[in-house]
Parts: structure tokens; sequence; C-alpha cells
């Protein structure tokens, strides 16, 4: 299992530490290519609309949004918001969702909506 993330290697490697999360398997998509070539959606729309925030809300207790936003916070404090967030803002504003592959083959897909 690998975790892909918008940001500097920097910011993938801080939320590894702040997240208790191996960091040999988390990388940054710094530049958006690989949200590119999986067809996610840019732009304001895809970020904080109603049907994006219920979603996320019902899928996550308010114990795990928690947890997100402290690892959020520590890594801010400890290297920075200019060092989180990509090197072009407009980056951060980027549909999320789940892919899983086994080699080549892609055996699910999930969009955010």
């Amino acid at each position: 299992l690998f975790f892909v993330g918008v940001g500097s290697s920097t910011a993938v490697q801080e939320f590894a530490s702040q997240l208790d999360i191996d960091p040999a398997l988390c990388f940054a998509d710094d530049g958006g290519a690989v949200g590119d070539a999986l067809g996610l959606e840019k732009g304001v729309k895809t970020m904080w609309n109603p049907p994006a925030v219920d979603n996320m809300m019902g899928r996550n207790d308010e114990q795990s949004l928690k947890a997100l936003g402290e690892a959020y916070k520590a890594a801010a404090d400890n290297i920075g918001f200019q060092k989180l967030a990509p090197e072009k803002l407009k980056d951060t504003l980027r549909q999320g969702g789940t892919f899983v592959f086994k080699g080549n083959t892609l055996l699910l897909e999930h969009y955010d909506e």
C-alpha cells in the first residue's frame, strides 16, 4: 500500500511522521502529474462543496477528523505552512480519490464527489 498526496516531499515526510506511517510508503504529487493521469478534477468546485464535505463527514468519525486536524496543525507547526502546500497553491484545489493497483492493473477506483 502506498500513499500519494499533493504537496512537497518534505510535507509528505512530515505527514508520515505525524500519522505514524512508514515514510517509504508515502509520495508527493507536487505539480499534479499523478492527479492528471488519474483524471482527478481541479478547481474550487472539487473541494469545499456541500456533497464533498457531507461525504467526508459521513465516512469519518469525530475522532478520526480530530486526529487528522491535529496532525495537520502539528505538521504546519514543525515545518511551516509554506512547506506543506504544493509549490503552486492552486494544486491544493484537487479532487481526491482512492485507487488500488496490482502492478499496472487498476483493481478499484473511487473519486471523491
